[in-house]
């Protein structure tokens, strides 16, 4: 059986401080291009508002979860068309699904069919939360927990959420600092009550909690820098970022 990899890209990793988008997304898409032979592939990306305050021309994201929404479906376009632009030959399919969707039986049957049969048209899943439904992500998480849930409703072996920082980091800024190969969950925890450590702009506790999610199944959960050309395969061997184990 085709083992089955979830990558998660969060906002920060895509834009820039101002939110214009950077060239993280060929890098990406490259890394999942080069591995579709060895692993069926689905990508929970986020970004969507970030595009929107773009598109919207306004100088501060509100916090207004109705305008947040709006600007979501407003930016979801853009940033279906950078990912597009990305991975150009390859064919991409649209995904907006929320936690909700996948905790109903039939509507996770047909997600799960849905899913399958992209991949049998050789294309990549993009999956992004459903913003004008739900506001979870939008209030918590960037994704990290969607994808998690998504991980474990298509029986994926591997989630691999990447950020700006390379996993998490001990002593973070000093001249000790360096990378965590492997921790727990619970170790991280503690690390979280500390100024040394840091794991990416997206959230140190939604991805803690997205990792007790697909390592309840038994899913292996790796944190690491989505800017490396070869992050997602590196990721995969254990030679950057940070393993969560349980």
């Amino acid at each position: 059986m085709v083992p089955i990899l979830v990558v998660k890209v969060g906002t920060s990793t895509l834009l820039s401080r101002h939110e214009a988008p950077m060239g993280t997304f060929e890098v990406i898409a490259n890394s999942i291009i080069s591995l579709r032979e060895r692993y069926r592939i689905v990508l929970v990306t986020s970004g969507a508002i970030g595009f929107g305050v773009v598109q919207a021309g306004i100088g501060m994201r509100p916090t207004e979860i109705a305008k947040l929404q709006a600007l979501s479906m407003m930016g979801q376009v853009g940033l279906l068309r950078r990912w597009r632009e990305a991975f150009d030959p390859l064919a991409i399919g649209q995904v907006l699904v929320t936690r909700a969707d996948l905790e109903r039986q039939a509507s996770s049957d047909s997600f799960r069919q849905s899913v399958g049969q992209l991949w049998e048209y050789g294309a990549i899943p993009i999956l992004n939360e459903n913003d004008a439904v739900s506001n979870d992500e939008i209030s918590f998480g960037d994704n990290d927990q969607l994808a998690a849930e998504v991980a474990v409703a298509i029986g994926a072996q591997h989630l691999i959420l990447l950020t700006d920082q390379d996993g998490i980091r001990s002593d973070f800024g000093t001249m000790s600092e360096r990378r965590i190969p492997e921790i727990s969950v619970e170790d991280v925890s503690k690390h979280l009550t500390t100024a040394g450590s840091l794991v990416g702009k997206g959230g140190a506790l939604s991805k803690v909690q997205a990792a007790r999610i697909a390592l309840e199944v038994g899913i292996e959960v790796v944190i690491a820098h989505a800017a490396s050309p070869n992050s997602i395969q590196d990721a995969l061997a254990g030679k950057i970022g940070t393993k969560l184990v349980q």
